[in-house]
């Protein structure tokens, strides 16, 4: 079965309230939707978030597509899946986000076609459904404090975002303790805001705190400032925007950086890619968590098929943030008593409403 057409479209969807992180206030999610059309009629779906920060924009992925990639796979056998990968990275190096929204749509059209569930494609289910861990935005202790209770209320664990300001950082995270109590999952994400330092500091005390996880403390390059704060910590470090690629795994890893490495399928670029992470942290007795931002739930699909099919994945995943966006022009996927049932329809299980 030929691919005989590939459409992208950029989309925009509104945040239903800003999400604030030590870097960036999003009001609007933005990304690219990938649509492969075989010769047999059968549509398939990809999307990836984008923005400048991760070094891509829907404008940019849209014209590496257009451009570079769509001539490289119209026309192929689409059972040629790996062989076309190849050929899309030794055509065109980086652009992993581009590159996985058109992978994307080129397997679950693949999955449709043999009218299948993408996780059995992928060698079937290791587990049935996906716990939940969501966000909540940098601001007031008591307003982080309301919004953890009721995320909490819905069986959901929590990531907190902070600001780099270990002053204000502290009484955000002791208020949502307080409010959550004693026995849910917390960990806080600082999006690359402190140095060494003041990252050990707040580590210290966020342990009296229950904190389990501190997400991304140092700036990305910074390796000898993540390895010292890792030396230091009481509490798991996490690398996110550290790790890259495989390459960057094999390295944190094998200098003991951290002991999680938070990845995502636009991050790394390919399914496969993060496989390879997954399988390595799981032999090293490292953490692997899923994350995909706020966007299209085509995105979050795609993860969840994977952590379905992939042991090494934590089984706590940073997914569902498509319900805090408005737009989306899919349905099928949702998020109940704080997980994420592995959908049994064909491809990614989810299907277009309409633009």
């Amino acid at each position: 079965m030929k691919i005989e057409k590939v459409e992208t479209k950029k989309l925009e969807m509104p945040y239903t309230k800003p999400l604030v992180t030590a870097t960036n206030n999003f009001t609007v999610a933005r990304g690219l939707l990938v649509t492969v059309v075989t010769s047999g009629g059968v549509e398939g779906y990809g999307y990836s978030d984008l923005f400048p920060r991760a070094g891509e924009t829907a404008e940019t992925a849209q014209h590496v597509i257009e451009s570079v990639l769509k001539a490289k796979v119209i026309g192929q056998e689409l059972e040629d899946l790996a062989r076309i990968r190849v050929d899309i990275d030794h055509c065109l190096t980086g652009h992993p986000r581009a590159k996985s929204a058109l992978e994307s749509a080129m397997i679950d059209a693949l999955a449709r076609s043999y009218h299948m569930p993408l996780y059995v494609m992928l060698g079937g289910k290791f587990r049935s459904e996906i716990k939940v861990i969501k966000m909540v935005s940098v601001g007031e202790p008591e307003a982080m404090a309301q919004e953890a209770k009721e995320l909490v209320a819905q069986g959901l664990a929590l990531k907190l975002k902070v600001s780099g300001k270990i002053e204000k950082d502290l009484p955000r995270v002791a208020a949502v303790r307080k409010a959550v109590g004693d026995d849910v999952f917390i960990k806080i994400d600082a999006n690359e805001a402190y140095d060494a330092k003041n990252a050990i500091r707040l580590a210290k005390a966020l342990a009296d705190l229950g904190v389990e996880v501190f997400e991304q403390p140092v700036p990305r390059d910074q390796f000898d400032a993540l390895w010292e704060v890792k030396k230091h910590s009481p509490i798991k470090i996490e690398a996110d925007q550290s790790c890259r690629n495989f390459a960057d795994a094999q390295m944190l890893i094998k200098n003991r950086m951290v002991d999680s490495i938070n990845t995502g399928i636009p991050k790394v670029g390919s399914i496969g890619e993060v496989r390879r992470i997954a399988e390595l942290c799981a032999a090293n007795g490292i953490r692997c968590a899923l994350s995909n931002t706020a966007g299209s739930m085509v995105g979050d699909a795609a993860a969840v098929h994977l952590a379905a099919s992939t042991p090494g994945i934590s089984p706590l995943c940073e997914l569902g943030e498509f319900e805090v966006i408005t737009g989306d022009p899919f349905f099928g996927l949702t998020v109940d008593k704080g997980s994420i049932s592995v959908p049994d329809g064909e491809g990614l299980g989810v299907s277009l409403r309409g633009f």
